[in-house]
């Protein structure tokens, strides 16, 4: 009676176990299967049973040298706990599976059980893992790049162009011709035009401040530039002490509000911005809100410098946070944006930036 019950149980678990699973005799051919298999491959049970050998939808385990398709390899071994194949699928894809197989004893008839699962989906999750470590590492490509740009056209190109006004400034004090005056002023104006210009795109790329000083000192000196730009008032509120953050963390925040910022500017129609920034219960929460014309978020993507909504996102998302955006017509944009913090040892700063 007890060995009726179990030979039940057992093929009960054989019908609806979710893992495909097939027996093979010692010539590889599929002797029995149950219903996972037509889920995984394609194929059901009529179709395979005494009639299909494995190796004719196998392609190989995967780490093989020899990609052509298998030869009955699965009939040469024994037990294996686990590892990773190739399967033709009905309608003609391959796909990845994870398999085990196990070899009854010859008392048994010496099958062979192959016990196969789906791996799409976590070859999926590989593939969107890898996908964030590229762009975390091209990401921190660019913003070394930009910082190291940056800080050739502050020391190089604008170092050499400010010594060029201190020696024009000094034959500026020494008695010209009329005629040659003219020309002084205006190559002594356009030297400092030149200045003026290579310093901006030297804090475009990569602000000083941002390295030294932190976030909201780097944001508080992008706010009084854009303020000059678009003469847009913009509002910076602070809730808590303010002190540094993780590098990774406080770019992103940057690049972020900087592109929230200016698509504001461009497309919002506004002339007020409202920013505000708190840390509570070791979370960061970055608003930005303007009070302009609101747009449709399912038809209209964000153009900007070069991030966008897709990118400001990704951002977001890669120093482990989230990003939400909200925008009704008439009624303005927000975006909102969370980012978790680990505890660590608080680092504050006596700099006019964060007491103005």
């Amino acid at each position: 009676m007890r060995q009726k019950t179990s030979e039940s149980l057992l093929k009960m678990i054989f019908q609806y176990v979710s893992d495909a699973i097939l027996i093979l005799d010692e010539q590889g051919m599929i002797v029995d299967a149950n219903p996972s298999i037509e889920i995984l491959t394609g194929y059901c049970t009529k179709e395979l049973i005494h009639k299909v050998k494995l190796s004719s939808i196998c392609q190989g385990m995967d780490r093989c040298a020899d990609f052509t398709v298998c030869t009955n390899c699965f009939t040469k071994l024994g037990s294996i706990s686990s590892f990773e194949i190739r399967l033709l699928h009905r309608n003609g894809q391959i796909f990845s599976a994870a398999a085990s197989t196990t070899r009854l004893q010859e008392h048994m008839g010496g099958l062979l059980v192959v016990v196969l699962r789906d791996m799409s989906e976590h070859n999926k999750e590989e593939q969107k893992q890898l996908q964030k470590k590229m762009a975390n590492y091209m990401i921190q490509a660019q913003e070394e790049e930009r910082k190291r740009v940056s800080r050739e056209l502050h020391d190089g190109v604008g170092q050499s162009i400010y010594s060029m006004i201190v020696g024009l400034n000094i034959i500026g004090q020494m008695e010209l011709k009329d005629e040659l005056k003219e020309h002084f002023q205006m190559v002594q104006d356009m030297a400092v035009q030149a200045l003026n210009e290579v310093r901006c795109i030297a804090v475009d790329l990569r602000p000083s401040s941002l390295d030294d000083w932190g976030l909201l000192p780097a944001l508080r000196s992008f706010i009084k530039q854009f303020e000059r730009t678009y003469g847009i008032v913009t509002t910076l509120s602070v809730v808590g002490k303010e002190r540094r953050y993780e590098s990774a963390v406080e770019t992103a925040l940057y690049r972020i509000c900087q592109e929230a910022m200016v698509n504001a500017a461009k497309y919002a129609n506004i002339d007020k911005l409202q920013i505000d920034f708190e840390e509570q219960d070791q979370q960061l929460h970055l608003v930005v809100t303007d009070f302009g014309r609101g747009f449709n978020i399912e038809k209209i993507e964000i153009q900007g410098t070069g991030l966008g909504l897709y990118g400001m996102r990704e951002r977001a998302e890669l120093i482990g946070g989230t990003l939400d955006i909200t925008s009704n017509f008439g009624h303005g944009t927000t975006i909102r944006v969370n980012v978790p913090i680990t505890k660590q040892e608080e680092t504050t700063y006596d700099h006019p930036c964060f007491n103005s």
